[in-house]
């Protein structure tokens, strides 16, 4: 007997041409559903995590900047976090306005070697994020958000909070900047001029720029499970039907 051809989920548009190209039944779809599990970002309350992210900074200081960048780290080794928070902190120094920087570490990492970055001398002013928050807890309190291949630089963009993808030219990103979700970041003169740039009204990104690499709406799970469902009985809903495309 044929075995039945089976769907499948992609999280945006530009992973649908690798997922066709990998699918094997000539009767194969794919679906570009979301991601499940950015769902939980419908949910996140801005003013409740501004709140923490200042708490963070102005202990000791007694003063709150005007705005925070949020910075999702990745587990590189020391010698590499130095240079990514060396090209944050001096493209900090030298942007327009006052700036404060939130460190997110990464789950795989000791906090202990960031706290080290807090004795510059005062500004902008940075603190430790609680790895128990991370950073998908910080990211709806933030300015910015700068990451180099974190995938919650695409929370964030998700969330309207504008993305930093930082780090030298060759090396490996998320490549939201080429879908306008992100400015790319390889210098402090970079980065200072994106965030003087953030000082001005913003461009909003046109919604099929998010589209191409995830679409969501904060129901992805519903409709993944739908999916199933309607595969179980034989009955696809009309929705689905549109979402999905031939593999080959």
């Amino acid at each position: 007997m044929a075995r039945a051809a089976q769907p499948g989920v992609v999280m945006g548009d530009r992973d649908a041409p690798l997922a066709k190209a990998w699918a094997r039944h000539p009767d194969a779809e794919v679906h570009v559903l979301g991601q499940p599990r950015f769902d939980v970002l419908a949910g996140l309350g801005r003013e409740a995590r501004r709140r923490y992210l200042e708490n963070l900074l102005v202990p000791g200081s007694g003063r709150s900047p005007d705005r925070i960048m949020v910075w999702a780290c990745q587990p590189f080794g020391p010698d590499r976090l130095k240079a990514h928070a060396d090209l944050l902190l001096d493209g900090m120094w030298k942007a327009e306005g006052e700036w404060g920087l939130v460190i997110a570490p990464h789950p795989a990492q000791s906090p202990d070697f960031l706290a080290s970055l807090r004795q510059r001398d005062g500004r902008p002013l940075v603190a430790v994020a609680d790895p128990q928050v991370g950073a998908r807890g910080c990211l709806a309190g933030a300015d910015v958000v700068a990451s180099t291949y974190s995938t919650c630089g695409i929370e964030a963009a998700l969330l309207g909070v504008p993305v930093l993808e930082i780090g030298t030219a060759d090396e490996h990103t998320l490549g939201l900047a080429a879908h306008g979700l992100a400015r790319r970041c390889t210098t402090a003169e970079d980065v200072a001029d994106a965030l003087s740039a953030l000082l001005r009204p913003l461009t909003a990104a046109e919604p099929a720029s998010a589209d191409a690499v995830c679409r969501w709406s904060g129901d992805s799970a519903a409709l993944v499970a739908q999916l199933i469902v309607s595969r179980a009985s034989g009955h696809q809903p009309e929705h689905l039907r549109n979402e999905g495309v031939p593999a080959r």
